[in-house]
């Protein structure tokens, strides 16, 4: 069963990177993990001031039976670990100077359901959670 949640969950972070790139962002770091928890994507949203550094989660269902759309699986709690892992991150790249200037820290949750028409996966795109 693990194993089954594992390849699901990897299938909509590639589904959610693709998305992003298709954008015009750049995918920084893929499931960075520390002791304190794990962030799925960070990635730099291009503005026309300064990039936005983006900490994605991706929340991936293959029906609607528990959530209706699984952003409400993100709970108050799990958007400060996430903050809090995502600054760990920018701090290891600054660290080894491996990060420009960002405008801003941004959550955001990208939604994918497994059970639309003929299969397809539905998107949904939530932007600024927790600001």
């Amino acid at each position: 069963m693990a194993d089954t949640r594992q390849r699901l969950g990897a299938l909509g972070e590639d589904i959610a990177a693709d998305y992003l790139r298709t954008l015009g962002w750049h995918v920084c770091a893929r499931n960075w993990r520390t002791r304190y928890g794990e962030v799925d994507i960070i990635a730099r949203e291009p503005t026309t001031a300064a990039d936005n550094l983006v900490i994605v989660e991706v929340k991936t269902r293959r029906d609607g039976r528990m959530y209706d759309d699984p952003v409400a699986a993100v709970t108050p709690d799990k958007v400060a670990r996430m903050f809090n892992v995502g600054w760990m991150w920018v701090e290891e790249q600054r660290e080894a100077g491996d990060l420009p200037y960002f405008a801003a820290l941004r959550l955001d949750v990208i939604a994918i359901r497994l059970d639309g028409p003929n299969g397809a996966p539905v998107l949904r795109h939530h932007r600024g959670l927790g600001d």
